[in-house]
């Protein structure tokens, strides 16, 4: 089993990494392993209540527009949250933040579940539920190197943590459709916020506790966009991130477009769902052979084409001062710009085509690619 790093270094950077990792040396570590059940536990009940919350809106307004907005404000806390919060990474403990950020959660989605809630405090508690996420990702980001040293192990871990997000969303929403067969939108909401608390139960006694990695400068939001334009104003990060960010948001055209796409090419509506599946078991399958069954360099030069490999990438080219700010406005700027995209390519659709509209995507995700990607650097020494 490995052996976490002592409380705030990250693991030692010795000769040249083993050339692949295996999932029996990842998950052989019980604090990832805490994590990662942590994240199941959490990210399953995130689904199952997307889906019930946006019931729960349909069926007290009647319109289609509203239930939409659940999905919306899913994606706009990540720019506010991101933007504001990105110190939380570096400010406070990493347990301590991980478990805080879990209870808050299941406090917000029980007062969701409550009878009788109006509609617009229930969309403002999604939105303050939604101002956590990206801290809980900052923190989660920033304490997984000093779980799982940087190289191929932290790559495969990552790996493991997309896999599950992807799986989520195919078992999820499965999951989520049939629960709601049995229960009441609100029934679903109070098991969500179980899951919340489950979930921070297996942090706060399955990882170790780790004292803040700097001391508190200033206020938080002050503190955070002070690191913000560090991070920004560093060349070769700036380019890792822009990378990371501008691809995901062309490779969300066909999710965006899907229901045109089914129409367009003659299948019933519900085809639509069989094309979303396909995106994430896509994913699935690539972080499968590449996380695993291409050596360690391979894994980098071919990082335009899978993303898993730009965390590890980010990880060896971050300055140690810069690296959790770093990790953490990666997350929150991937899940702002997706949505973005949602929005981008369904306007796009909406004049267009389905088949230009993805077919313009896949061009501009080429030529971000081509003009970004990231080049290969040294672990920088500071």
């Amino acid at each position: 089993m490995s052996t976490p790093t002592a409380p705030g270094r990250t693991a030692p950077h010795q000769g040249t990494p083993p050339a692949r990792a295996s999932y029996s040396e990842v998950l052989g570590n019980a604090e990832f392993r805490a994590i990662f059940v942590a994240n199941i536990v959490s990210m399953l009940g995130n689904v199952v209540a997307a889906v019930a919350l946006t019931v729960l809106v349909y069926q007290q307004t009647r319109s289609p527009a509203l239930a939409a907005s659940v999905m919306a404000l899913s994606f706009l806390p990540y720019l506010i949250g991101g933007t504001l919060l990105g110190a939380a990474a570096d400010r406070l403990p990493a347990r301590r933040v991980l478990v805080a950020c879990d209870l808050a959660c299941a406090l917000l989605v029980g007062c969701m579940a409550m009878p009788g809630m109006p509609l617009l405090a229930l969309l403002a508690l999604l939105f303050a539920a939604g101002l956590l996420s990206p801290v809980y990702q900052g923190a989660r980001s920033a304490v997984l190197p000093e779980v799982l040293p940087p190289g191929p192990r932290y790559v495969l871990g990552r790996a493991l943590m997309r896999m599950v997000a992807q799986s989520a969303q195919i078992v999820g929403y499965g999951a989520g459709g049939l629960l709601l067969t049995i229960l009441t939108p609100r029934s679903a909401l109070t098991a969500d916020a179980l899951s919340f608390a489950a979930s921070g139960l297996v942090l706060r006694f399955g990882t170790v506790a780790r004292p803040a990695p700097a001391a508190r400068r200033g206020s938080m939001a002050g503190d955070s966009l002070t690191g913000l334009r560090r991070v920004l104003a560093h060349r070769p990060l700036r380019r890792i991130l822009l990378f990371s960010w501008l691809v995901p948001a062309c490779m969300v055209a066909p999710e965006a477009l899907a229901a045109p796409y089914a129409a367009h090419i003659g299948q019933p509506a519900r085809a639509a769902g069989f094309l979303l599946m396909g995106i994430p078991i896509g994913t699935v399958a690539a972080d499968v052979i590449a996380a695993r069954l291409l050596p360690y360099r391979m894994q980098r030069r071919i990082i335009s084409a899978w993303s898993a490999g730009i965390d590890g990438l980010l990880v060896d080219t971050a300055p140690s001062a810069l690296r959790n700010r770093a990790l953490a406005l990666a997350g929150a700027g991937i899940m702002f710009t997706q949505g973005a995209g949602f929005a981008l390519w369904g306007i796009v659709g909406q004049y267009l085509p389905s088949t230009v509209a993805i077919a313009m995507a896949a061009a501009a995700r080429a030529i971000a690619s081509a003009i970004l990607r990231p080049q290969r650097r040294r672990r920088p020494a500071g």
